[in-house]
């Protein structure tokens, strides 16, 4: 019997939990591959994988005034996660005669806009993971934005999520941790070179070596600690 997107789908998945990812959908990225530069690799990869790996609660909980180091190996981890991933999910799909193009999860292209190959908040978005939120990152409904993301393009064909309304409500507790005064009541509000700067100011003043802040992080966790791990739908 010939394999259908669903099974697909199913299987990548459960191969994702075992590894540790917490959230997995799929977007379909041809609406966005103008908007937030896709790599130019191929127009044919209409798919878009969507990886996320939650943070430790407990060092989450370490961060009182900006970053600390033990963030910043998380971070660094997190990544690796991510990385390794997706990089074993495209050979699995690859093997099977799709083509499948893993997207580091944080390698920056452009420095001064802080900006890397793509969008990968904006292509969880679309996967269905949840919306962008005051914070400018993407706010998933249980798991807030304490999530790391990474992305596979794919032409496998795959069942695609639907993207999510904006979820924050009345909730400003982002804008308030904002060190940089950076936030304001809409996504669009935000303000890039104020957190640019206070992300410079982290990392000489802290020696962390990375432009990571994590206040908003710390406030925006959902009800992630009420239940146990598992992947979306």
């Amino acid at each position: 019997m010939e394999e259908t997107s669903y099974s697909r789908n199913d299987r990548l998945k459960a191969y994702c939990l075992q590894e540790g990812i917490a959230l997995f959908g799929v977007a379909d990225v041809q609406e966005i591959r103008t908007t937030f530069r896709l790599p130019s690799v191929k127009e044919r990869l209409h798919f878009g994988i969507s990886l996320g790996v939650r943070l430790s609660d407990a060092v989450l909980d370490e961060i009182e005034d900006g970053p600390t180091l033990l963030y910043a190996w998380h971070y660094r981890q997190a990544n690796i996660l991510l990385d390794k991933t997706a990089f074993r999910v495209a050979g699995l799909i690859q093997e099977e005669g799709y083509r499948a193009l893993p997207v580091a999860a944080s390698q920056i292209t452009d420095w001064r806009a802080q900006k890397g190959h793509l969008s990968h908040k904006h292509v969880g978005v679309l996967a269905g993971h949840g919306w962008i939120g005051r914070n400018n990152l993407l706010v998933h409904p249980r798991y807030g934005s304490a999530v790391r993301y990474v992305t596979i393009l794919t032409d496998m064909p795959l069942p695609t999520g639907t993207a999510m309304a904006f979820g924050c409500g009345t909730c400003q507790a982002c804008m308030a941790a904002c060190p940089a005064a950076a936030l304001g009541e809409s996504p669009e509000m935000y303000d890039f070179d104020r957190c640019y700067q206070q992300l410079c100011e982290f990392r000489k003043t802290r020696n962390i070596g990375q432009h990571i802040c994590g206040l908003c992080v710390t406030v925006c966790r959902g009800s992630s600690r009420l239940g146990s791990h598992s992947l979306s739908t």
